[in-house]
């Protein structure tokens, strides 16, 4: 996290709280909105109230990760209250940029619409280790198995339709995956289709088109699942 104070200014008139220390209270929470962005793929949806939704679910988060600093910030009284507030001021802030350019509104869509596709996928995955994990031992190496099923470590999938039902949809498939870890995923996939409850409804889940991308080969992945 980047602790470097800047010019933006949180502080208001008659705040008895030093300046300084607000301030980089602000840097704080801008830097951990940041990461949040960043590593779990969370963004604002400024069409909902700050307490509506994903931005309840970030507020949630940064305040949680703001009160591991709180130590820091002994000038502060009633920290938690000042953090709540100051982090619905930094909602308001981004949605008052935002209003300034309404077409961002459609790329916060396509990108919550990727992260909740991927989302589904992983959690429908693991289900299907948790459920067959003896048979898919007879078909792949033990070691790392659920390594793998980890949201760095998974496709994304694009699509740039407001429906993406209705067009095949993206998938950018990391090129150091090896076959073995590749037919893992599929297989993966498989027994879930094969399941009679999801049967049914094959025919509205969209088609899927893949393609290899270049990623930064993961160290700490088993060798077999790795080129």
């Amino acid at each position: 996290m980047n602790n470097n104070i800047d010019n933006h200014n949180d502080f208001m008139e008659g705040d008895p709280q030093p300046y300084t220390h607000i301030n980089v209270l602000s840097q704080y929470i801008r830097d951990t909105y940041d990461d949040i962005v960043s590593n779990e793929e969370l963004q604002y949806d400024f069409s909902l109230a700050a307490e509506q939704g994903v931005n309840k679910t970030i507020q949630r988060k940064m305040r949680c990760a703001l009160q591991g600093h709180m130590a820091s910030f002994p000038e502060v009284p009633e920290f938690a209250i000042r953090v709540r507030r100051m982090c619905k001021d930094h909602f308001c802030n981004k949605r008052g940029h935002f209003r300034r350019d309404p077409t961002k509104q459609a790329d916060i869509n396509r990108r919550n619409r990727r992260r909740n596709r991927k989302q589904k996928k992983l959690t429908r995955q693991r289900k299907m280790l948790d459920l067959h994990c003896r048979s898919l031992e007879d078909e792949f190496p033990v070691a790392g198995m659920d390594m793998l099923l980890n949201r760095q470590y998974m496709s994304d999938e694009e699509s740039d339709d407001e429906d993406p039902t209705t067009s095949p949809i993206l998938v950018l498939r990391p090129t150091y995956r090896s076959n073995n870890a590749n037919m893992f995923l599929d297989r993966l996939d498989q027994l879930h289709v094969a399941n009679i409850s999801i049967r049914r409804h094959q025919s509205s889940r969209a088609a899927r088109s893949i393609i290899s991308v270049e990623r930064p080969v993961p160290e700490e992945l088993p060798r077999w699942m790795k080129q």
